[in-house]
């Protein structure tokens, strides 16, 4: 029997920290060796990727299997992508106990996924819900969401419940994930607007402001502070709020955020060529903020990028007042932030898989696990060809809601081989294992003693 399953022969194999020519070796499901030279006589089956990068699986730590995909679409979809871990968000709705949705999620998870996967649980009614927060903890859920905008829908909420859920969350050892914006100045805007008979579209960046995102996440970390609780702000936006974090991290408070390969690649000029496609929220911004963006990702002042895949059908005709909030991201965001960023010089490669591997990892108690490819971690590998030219079609995508923010678009770089746990995931374009054989991962207790690895 010869020593190994599987021989990666020949790639460039990125880390945070560096690219160096090593061969990679899979056993049994894990990283078994790396080497400059194995020779392919010791692995039953070799993939030669001369000339490619080798990288840790994708994280993708912001994504919603709750509308047009569920745990099977959304898993293959962002499989295609180089995906091989999903983070995806469960709602406790009114009336509901928290184990319910974590319940339900294991389940659907183990039996559709096509990716290995961890649960957010979001907070829809912290009156009654912030008593079980240690249980959900107990279930290998240590990540919390919570909402400070969408007050018209009952989803909001209010600083007392903010503050209440994240004193228990931090006794407990979890993090807070909030949508940071002010939902009810944003709702008084919105009522004006329509009042005034304007058209939703072009005066959206007027109704959910930079300056009421910014507001938010002051107000966020200032009850974070009292409170002891991490906070992690997700799919920040605006330059404003670029400058609120990096103070806060200036000051030594344990806070995360992460942005989106949207914000990192369109504007609000894209926004009124999109119509309903492009309502998101926080919207599309202006250019400077786009630029903001990039340059607090190079920084280290945003830790991560992750889809915020939210898939909703409607058409882009359709009334921007009505549509719902939501696009396809999940199998695009790797080729768009190696596109915007690395093609563009924005970034390395080794931030790249900072962004999309190792700290997603780290954030969630997954590292090293995953997110870094080291002897004895989980064998999650893509192979990406940097030479790869491919045009972004919403008929070849795999979601099932049928546009794409990124229609005709052109790139350059693909992934073009995975593999999750030693096994051959996505070949040729295609997905070779069936779904069912995903495993949970519980996010680990918070652990401070870690915190200072991220960007490191």
């Amino acid at each position: 029997m010869k020593p190994y399953d599987l021989l990666v022969k020949g790639g460039l194999v990125v880390s945070g920290s560096g690219i160096r020519k090593m061969d990679l070796a899979v056993k049994e499901g894990q990283i078994a060796c790396l080497k400059p030279e194995i020779s392919a006589e010791e692995a039953g089956q070799v993939k030669d990727v001369s000339g490619k990068y080798v990288i840790p699986g994708v994280i993708d730590v912001h994504v919603h299997p709750l509308y047009d995909d569920d745990m099977e679409s959304l898993s293959r979809s962002a499989a295609y992508g180089g995906t091989t871990t999903i983070l995806g968000f469960f709602y406790a709705k009114p009336g509901t106990p928290i184990a319910e949705p974590i319940e339900k999620a294991k389940g659907e998870g183990l039996q559709k996924s096509y990716l290995d996967f961890g649960i957010h649980v979001g907070i829809l009614d912290p009156a009654s819900q912030i008593k079980e927060i240690s249980e959900a903890i107990k279930r290998g859920v240590s990540s919390f969401k919570m909402f400070m905008t969408y007050a018209k829908v009952g989803w909001m909420a209010n600083d007392y419940h903010l503050a209440a859920a994240m004193d228990r969350i931090a006794e407990c050892g979890g993090l807070v994930m909030l949508h940071a914006e002010n939902g009810s100045a944003n709702d008084y805007l919105e009522d004006r607007s329509i009042q005034r008979g304007e058209d939703q579209k072009r005066v959206f960046l007027k109704i959910r402001p930079d300056d009421l995102e910014a507001e938010a996440i002051f107000r966020a970390f200032s009850i974070g502070a009292v409170t002891h609780c991490p906070v992690y702000i997700v799919h920040a936006s605006s330059a404003k709020s670029i400058r609120v974090i990096e103070q806060a991290k200036a000051e030594g408070q344990v806070v995360y955020a992460e942005t989106c390969p949207q914000y990192l690649a369109l504007t609000d000029k894209d926004l009124l060529q999109l119509g309903a496609f492009a309502k998101i929220s926080p919207p599309l911004r202006e250019e400077k903020d786009r630029l903001a963006l990039w340059q607090a990702v190079e920084k280290g002042v945003l830790d991560l990028i992750a889809s915020d895949h939210a898939p909703k059908a409607k058409k882009k005709e359709d009334s921007f007042l009505e549509a719902p909030y939501g696009s396809p991201q999940a199998e695009t965001m790797l080729n768009i932030t190696y596109d915007e960023g690395v093609n563009r010089g924005r970034i390395g490669m080794c931030k790249l898989v900072q962004l999309l591997s190792e700290n997603p990892a780290k954030i969630f108690g997954l590292y090293p696990q995953k997110g870094v490819l080291q002897e004895g971690s989980d064998a999650d590998i893509v192979v990406f060809d940097p030479n790869f030219v491919h045009i972004i079609q919403s008929q070849t995508q795999h979601s099932k809601t049928p546009f794409s923010l990124y229609e005709g678009r052109k790139c350059l770089g693909a992934p073009i081989l995975s593999l999750q746990r030693g096994k051959i995931l996505l070949e040729n374009g295609e997905i070779k294992r069936r779904p069912g054989g995903a495993q949970f991962l519980p996010t680990k207790i918070f652990n401070k003693s870690r915190l200072g690895s991220v960007n490191k």
